[in-house]
């Protein structure tokens, strides 16, 4: 519970629309972005590849930040957001495939594997529907209390085969 305090005061809320929300620049090897309604600042999850497009044991996801508001520059999570955050945890389930979750909520199952093809996706199941996720929002309440409270993550991917946008809003 803990944990979500601090994502929650990572990502405070000032709106709830997401309209005007800058897109990182695309890339072969993004997983997923996470951005909340406190600001433009944008957490991107890549995959780490090592030698020979196999995906690296030790650190199979690789976490920076993209700070809008400082001029879209690239930065690397402070020790706070990688530790109560933003940061995961991991393991291999087999080869290129690990199942992992985000530190500030651990109950949500997430799982990085390869495509047919050797694209990097990442699966999880939100509201019993099975998808692959492409980015997350955060909404929190509006309001100036010590403990914020996230009202909800939406979920933003394509369905469990790829061809079908789909949208989930999954509730604490």
């Amino acid at each position: 519970m803990k944990k979500i305090l601090l994502l929650l005061v990572f990502s405070h809320v000032i709106g709830l629309a997401q309209k005007g929300y800058p897109i990182p620049p695309d890339a072969d090897e993004r997983l997923f972005y996470i951005q909340h309604s406190d600001n433009h600042n944008t957490f991107v999850y890549d995959v780490n590849f090592s030698e020979n497009n196999k995906v690296n044991d030790i650190e199979p996801i690789r976490i920076y930040r993209i700070a809008y508001t400082k001029g879209g520059v690239k930065e690397e999570l402070s020790s706070m957001q990688r530790k109560f955050a933003y940061g995961i945890t991991f393991k291999k389930i087999k080869e290129s495939h690990y199942e992992f979750t985000l530190v500030a909520y651990p109950e949500k199952k997430l799982y990085l594997e390869l495509d047919s093809k050797g694209k990097p996706q990442v699966k999880t199941i939100v509201n019993g529907k099975k998808m692959i996720v492409r980015r997350m929002f955060i909404t929190k309440s509006a309001t100036k209390s010590v403990k914020p409270k996230i009202d909800f993550i939406d979920f933003y991917g394509n369905n469990e085969i790829g061809n079908g946008e789909m949208k989930e809003r999954f509730y604490l």
